[in-house]
């Protein structure tokens, strides 16, 4: 007989370019992707041993008939193989989602382990095929079970697959149901014509659609940095964790690269990624290189390897001493190094990614490429850190944070005359915890956005209340801390307008505090902000003056109620005597020329009482005066001095 195998050699020549191109690989050595290279290699070698075996055959050669036999046994040994092992690669891609029970591998092994014996008893009884002394091939009786195994792992794929939809990806239930399919049409075609030769062409069919949709490196390599992507990252940990073997974490990551962006370009700073990138490649001595995030990088390392983390990090450290260069460009440029181990201080895949990224920002704040090593009580700290966070969302859902209000003291009029409002977290199974603790946490979270407009809105309520219940309070007004994070909302604005004006006060009775930190990284929005704010009546404070970010430019072009000086410089200036005082004095006399106020916080003696009153502040908040209250206590205290100053 004369075969066609045209196809199959398009087939193979298909399959080497595959296996060609997915050789050198960097996805996670998993189950499922050790098996997928298995199904590359065995289809290759089912394809290769089908066209020699159908050449030879076609030879009828005598004295070639030893070679033909032997070629056509692993001809028949190879292609159903080919069905098998896609058999297991379905079992291994459902068993990622799900863990499936062995005993279905097990059983999965039985149709070809049986067609094996059929395989060594065609040496005695020529049931699958023969070949005559003239080297003639001819067909068994039994030859039909070849195909009769195929069918019967592309519908075993099949129901595998169908059955677990329910625990998988849609897409991947329609590729898993899909290449059975379509291998059993193919191989139907066959069988109608029996001189074209496609088994291998059924195979590279399905093999095309699994790595297209699967297997494709593209989806799991970062596009810039040409090495695996934080998804891959992810399941290379998880595949650690399930073997439970030990390994090292190691996370990189550039500072200020935004600066580096902005002054040099976007291409060179995409650039200096690709050099950084290829450097770390070189010099981290694991396969495990991840491009983690837009400037971060983790390397990993299996088993007890601290020798050889230590020399990355001393490597690491020295190279970022010398200036880098991007095409004319040479800079200098620092990172934040985290490391984290597992199962020494991290023991899941939550843990490992919330220690790394603190250990990243912990690095930055301890200085320029400074090795911060995850310890056990860093994974405490971080565990309370996300519980807090759990806390402040039940919390905000269920409006349970409490306000307080401390008063602030007038000088010229020698009562309380305003307060300010301060979130308060109790009741918690913490205890009470400091806002210097959680309100850190509800920035980062972007908790404090509804935080501020929640606060905003009971403060709105408690001024209502004072101004119909206790019209006589000397009250004036009341002030808001503002977080620079609400200055990335768009609506923030009409969103704060709308709740002063639906609660029926004065604008003029809220006053909003900003830092300095907010100037400098917000100024354009936080100018627009001011204007239209105070247009409607509201009033502003310069919160924190003092700790070193805004200049005085900055300040006189913006329209500031008042400029609150921070604790520090008080205390630090109270402290020099003369020389502070006349610093204190000069400078007070300058913010009240721009037509703002002077108020004082953070005081505590009566010697700092009296030099900021002998230096020139209008006003003074402190726990020497009155430390925050509950809003009853809080307006009883107010009114208090209020009725002692009256003629």
């Amino acid at each position: 007989m004369t075969w066609n195998f045209t196809a199959e050699c398009i087939a193979f020549i298909i399959a080497c370019i595959i296996l060609a191109y997915s050789r050198k690989s960097y996805l996670t050595p998993s189950l499922k992707n050790r098996i997928f290279q298995a199904c590359l290699v065995i289809t290759v070698s089912a394809i290769a041993l089908n066209i020699a075996s159908t050449l030879l055959i076609q030879n009828e050669t005598a004295e070639l008939i030893g070679i033909t036999w032997l070629v056509t046994v692993l001809y028949f040994v190879a292609t159903p193989l080919i069905s098998t092992v896609y058999f297991y690669y379905t079992y291994a891609t459902i068993a990622e989602a799900r863990n499936r029970s062995r005993m279905t591998a097990v059983l999965g092994a039985i149709p070809y382990a049986l067609y094996l014996l059929c395989v060594i008893a065609n040496t005695w009884t020529g049931c699958l095929f023969y070949l005559d002394p003239q080297g003639e091939y001819h067909q068994g009786s039994l030859i039909i079970v070849t195909y009769v195994v195929f069918y019967l792992y592309c519908i075993m794929c099949f129901a595998l697959a169908f059955a677990s939809r329910k625990d998988l990806d849609p897409a991947i239930t329609r590729i898993l149901t899909l290449f059975p399919v379509l291998a059993v049409v193919v191989i139907v075609i066959q069988q109608m014509f029996p001189t074209y030769i496609l088994s291998g062409s059924a195979a590279v069919c399905s093999l095309l659609i699994v790595y297209l949709y699967l297997q494709n490196k593209q989806i799991s390599i970062d596009f810039l940095t040409r090495i695996p992507n934080r998804q891959e990252f992810s399941k290379m940990v998880a595949l650690e964790l399930k073997r439970q073997r030990p390994f090292t974490a190691v996370i990189v990551s550039v500072n200020n690269f935004k600066f580096l962006n902005d002054k040099f370009g976007s291409e060179n700073g995409d650039a200096f990624l690709g050099s950084f990138s290829s450097y770390l490649h070189e010099a981290v001595d694991t396969p495990w290189l991840y491009r983690y995030g837009g400037d971060q990088f983790v390397a990993l390392y299996e088993g007890d390897r601290r020798a050889k983390v230590d020399s990355f990090l001393d490597t690491l450290q020295d190279r970022m001493a010398d200036p880098w260069q991007v095409e004319e460009n040479h800079f200098v440029i620092s990172c934040s190094i985290g490391v984290v181990t597992y199962p020494d201080v991290a023991s899941s895949s939550s843990t490992i990614v919330n220690a790394l990224e603190y250990c990243a920002s912990e690095s930055k704040r301890l200085g320029p490429n400074v090795v911060c090593r995850c310890t056990g009580d860093m994974v405490r700290a971080i565990s309370r850190k996300h519980h807090i966070a759990d806390i402040l969302r039940t919390t905000l859902a269920n409006d349970g944070f409490d306000t307080h209000y401390q008063p602030i003291w007038s000088i010229p009029k020698r009562r309380f005359v305003s307060a300010e409002a301060l979130c308060r977290l109790d009741g918690t199974e913490f205890g009470s915890i400091s806002p210097a603790e959680f309100i850190p946490i509800a920035e980062e979270t972007g908790l404090i956005v509804d935080m501020t407009y929640l606060t905003l809105g009971k403060v709105c309520s408690f001024v209502k209340n004072v101004r119909d219940e206790h019209p006589d309070a000397p009250l004036e007004c009341v002030s808001v801390n503002f977080s620079t994070i609400l200055f990335m909302q768009n609506d923030l604005a009409e969103r704060t307008l709308g709740i002063i004006e639906d609660s029926g006060i004065d604008p003029a009775s809220i006053k909003i505090e900003i830092t300095e930190s907010t100037l400098v990284s917000n100024l354009d929005t936080a100018r627009s902000f001011i204007l239209t704010m105070h247009e409607a009546g509201v009033q502003f404070c310069l919160d924190d003056f003092g700790t070193g970010f805004s200049n005085i430019s900055t300040i006189l072009e913006l329209p500031l109620d008042i400029i609150k000086l921070d604790k520090s410089i008080v205390w630090h200036a109270s402290e020099r005597e003369r020389d502070g005082d006349d610093f204190l004095k000069h400078l007070i006399s300058a913010f009240k020329a721009m037509g703002s106020e002077v108020l004082a916080e953070g005081v505590e003696t009566e010697s700092q009482r009296a030099f900021v009153e002998r230096s020139g502040c209008s006003l003074i908040q402190g726990f020497l005066f009155a430390k925050p209250l509950p809003a009853k206590k809080a307006l009883e205290v107010i009114g208090e001095t209020g009725r002692r100053v009256r003629p």
